[in-house]
């Protein structure tokens, strides 16, 4: 884990705050420095460049992901149920912060920058690999439906979530997001679990 100052923290803040309401290319020193009233100047000795400010926001979207996963395996009771919790979980932190949620599948993000972008996709990769996993761990149990790959299943999660945060977003965030979340599992639950005579075999 990567270890920020106080202030290098609040700058990610600021700065996921500018890229909720500007896109990327709003997330300048120059806007920086009006929210914190202090000089350009200031925020080198902080982060060297935008791509270093980039790179944190990076190191903290890992971090967020860790503790989404981490809290629904200590509280899941099967791994349908870590899955929802996974949902409902990511849900919870963008509602808390729509910076977060702007970001979070952002693949912009990376601009031209090739380290960044791969950064953002092991981000990805990292993510789709521990939905994959518990995808699996249901299909083994008997609860998620095997005739389709667990790594496809993964995709079509990431991806409905992805829609669900992005209409939200788009919209203004004025509706309720956990909400939205907790009715796009319970379609999600039905999509996934196999047809009950496979289950009754199981």
């Amino acid at each position: 884990m990567t270890i920020r100052t106080a202030r290098q923290d609040e700058i990610i803040r600021e700065s996921l705050a500018l890229i909720a309401e500007h896109g990327v290319e709003g997330l300048t020193y120059r806007n920086l420095s009006e929210r914190f009233g202090i000089s350009v100047p200031a925020f080198y000795r902080h982060f060297a460049s935008k791509a270093d400010i980039l790179a944190g926001i990076l190191d903290y979207l890992q971090e967020t992901s860790r503790v989404v996963f981490e809290s629904a395996e200590a509280g899941g009771t099967d791994a349908l149920d870590r899955l929802r919790l996974v949902l409902t979980g990511y849900a919870q932190r963008f509602a808390e912060d729509g910076g977060l949620a702007a970001v979070l599948f952002a693949d912009e993000i990376g601009g031209t920058d090739r380290a960044l972008q791969e950064r953002v996709l092991l981000h990805m990769e990292e993510n789709r690999e521990r939905l994959t996993a518990l995808l699996a761990e249901g299909a083994a149990a008997g609860l998620v439906r095997s005739d389709v790959p667990a790594r496809r299943w993964a995709f079509v999660v990431m991806g409905s979530l992805r829609l669900e945060v992005a209409r939200w977003r788009l919209g203004g965030r004025t509706t309720d997001l956990v909400a939205a979340v907790a009715a796009l599992w319970a379609d999600l639950d039905v999509i996934l679990r196999p047809p009950r005579t496979e289950r009754r075999k199981a």
